[in-house]
């Protein structure tokens, strides 16, 4: 299938073809926005490195998914012995020819514009789901990724579409728990 695509100019990613990488323990992951968003008076794409030594051993490990709940179990049971630490990385935007907003699917060169140290993220050791923490995660929480100062707002038309979808699910997420929709503005919120 690869080749009929290649040879029309279509470069599939393996997962459109339907084929995937194995899976891996997800501590161990290097994580990228999918899209462009503001840095001030920037245009930037951030990732988060991990680099601790305790999560060393877990990059690029792999992890048998047979069980639906093994990849928040392995993150369950890390944070109840060790702490981690990740460090957050932009790059910016140089050129809106080659770095466009709109088309999400172009990559950025990293050879044009590298990723640049900015920040570290610490997680302490904790019980990461206690059954106070799933009610509140899972049934009180909501995952946007406008939740954010306007200096950070996502840009370009994937964002703008996500932006739709997110508050739909969390609208329909909340009305059907019948919970609240709670907006937290302190890590303190948090219940242990």
């Amino acid at each position: 299938m690869n080749a009929v695509t290649e040879k029309v100019g279509i470069d599939l990613y393996p997962t459109a073809l339907g084929l995937t990488l194995p899976e891996t323990h997800i501590l161990g992951e290097t994580y990228y926005t999918s899209a462009a968003l503001r840095y001030g008076d920037y245009i930037a794409k951030v990732s988060a490195v991990p680099v601790s030594a305790s999560l060393q051993p877990l990059m690029g490990k792999t992890v048998e998914t047979d069980d639906p709940s093994v990849l928040r179990d392995l993150i369950v049971e890390f944070f109840r012995q060790q702490a981690a630490e990740y460090e957050l990385r932009v790059q910016l935007c140089t050129n809106l020819e080659t770095m466009p907003i709109e088309d999400a699917s172009i990559q950025w060169s990293e050879q044009e514009s590298p990723y640049q140290a900015i920040a570290k993220i610490t997680i302490p050791v904790q019980e990461a789901y206690s059954p106070a923490r799933r009610v509140y995660v899972d049934e009180v929480l909501s995952f946007n990724a406008w939740h954010c100062i306007a200096e950070h707002r996502p840009l370009g038309s994937i964002q703008r579409v996500r932006m739709q979808v997110y508050e739909a699910s969390s609208r329909y997420r909340h009305e059907m728990n019948q919970q609240p929709k709670i907006e937290p503005r302190s890590i303190q919120e948090m219940p242990d």
